[in-house]
């Protein structure tokens, strides 16, 4: 049969609808299972369709699409009847195909079921630095790298989700367990909550100063994990910015421009002083090395936001108007002339942005 012949061959199959019903019918159940957190059941259904390489690709595509409903800790992952359920996946014909070992598999052609596996192989990891005593066995090293470079492949868009979240309530945002492993942040997580704990508990200070302190430790911590996350954000292209990012980063620019024009502020009570040490300023130094921090802090960041939007810099503006000592009332807030943001934006609705693609 000539290579023609086979195509046309392949073109007349008609599509087995009845089997195709009954793998859309399991992934519904799938997903019954997991939303009911019904692991055992899940294990059961695997077992049962373990020959079916189909089934077993979708079962497997519905639990990626839904470990945020069962696979969120590393207590989950070490969980008996999580373990269990992983090893029916492994044992599938399908696993065997497409390759059980984590290690072997390029991250960027991995299967959903990879995923899976890797989120799995990622937490229970981390679930046995916990607890050292404990009697499961560890996954070998090379296993634990490729899960981590799978886990940051496959989950990257909610990744980034939660790095926009954590970045946007300036710290205040808890990440998933996956998420503050992935980004090295499980000492600063750890004191965190216990920090935190201590403030809101009975153990909180009576004394204001050592209160002011905790709050100090808290806000230090929070502004180390803020920064590193806008830095992923900024860095990768692929994933467009919100405009609510763009905005709170505007924001935080205008209050820098602020404190540029008036750096006697810095040392004011009523001064934001987590912004203050996210951006280096600090207060009680002398007043011309204040206006050099809130000038360095300014600049840097209006440079992120023109890289990001494809907007203007502010700066320059700004800074020769200040060493000119210009008449200030009719500045915007951040420094900059609002008739000159004006008219920098009209000319620019005209042009194509050379920034980052921002999501409204």
């Amino acid at each position: 049969m000539e290579w023609k012949d086979k195509i046309a061959r392949l073109f007349r199959r008609k599509p087995d609808w009845k089997k195709e019903h009954r793998r859309t019918l399991i992934a519904r159940h799938a997903e019954n299972l997991l939303r009911e957190r019904d692991i055992r059941s899940m294990t059961d259904l695997v077992r049962r369709h373990r020959k079916s390489d189909l089934t077993i690709a979708g079962i497997g595509l519905t639990m990626n699409t839904a470990t945020s409903r069962f696979l969120r800790t590393p207590e989950d992952a070490a969980g008996k009847d999580m373990l269990e359920l992983m090893d029916a996946l492994r044992r599938t014909s399908f696993a065997k195909k497409i390759g059980r070992r984590l290690a072997d598999v390029p991250a960027d052609t991995a299967h959903s079921l990879h995923g899976l596996l890797a989120m799995h192989t990622f937490l229970l990891d981390a679930y046995l630095e916990q607890h050292p005593d404990s009697k499961l066995q560890q996954p070998p090293m090379d296993e634990v790298q490729a899960a981590a470079h799978i886990v940051d492949r496959q989950f990257r868009a909610e990744t980034f989700r939660e790095l926009r979240h954590l970045a946007e309530t300036r710290g205040r945002y808890m990440p998933s367990c996956y998420v503050v492993r992935l980004y090295d942040w499980d000492a600063d997580m750890g004191r965190l909550q216990k920090m935190r704990g201590r403030l809101d508990g009975p153990a909180c200070p009576e004394a204001p100063q050592q209160v002011q302190q905790l709050r100090e430790r808290i806000w230090k911590t929070e502004n180390r994990m803020v920064r590193e996350a806008e830095k992923v954000l900024e860095s990768d292209p692929e994933i467009p910015l919100r405009q609510t990012y763009i905005e709170k980063l505007d924001a935080e620019l205008q209050t820098l421009g602020w404190l540029a024009r008036f750096p006697e502020k810095v040392d004011s009570p009523y001064i934001n002083r987590q912004l203050l040490d996210k951006y280096g300023i600090e207060p009680g130094i002398p007043r011309e090395e204040q206006s050099r921090q809130a000038e360095k802090a300014f600049r840097e960041l209006d440079a992120r936001l023109v890289r990001m939007t494809g907007r203007q810099s502010y700066a320059d503006d700004l800074f020769e108007s200040l060493r000119r000592k210009g008449p200030k009332p009719e500045k915007h807030a951040s420094g900059v002339r609002q008739k000159e943001i004006d008219s920098t934006r009209k000319e620019q609705t005209g042009q194509p942005a050379s920034g980052r693609r921002i999501k409204r």
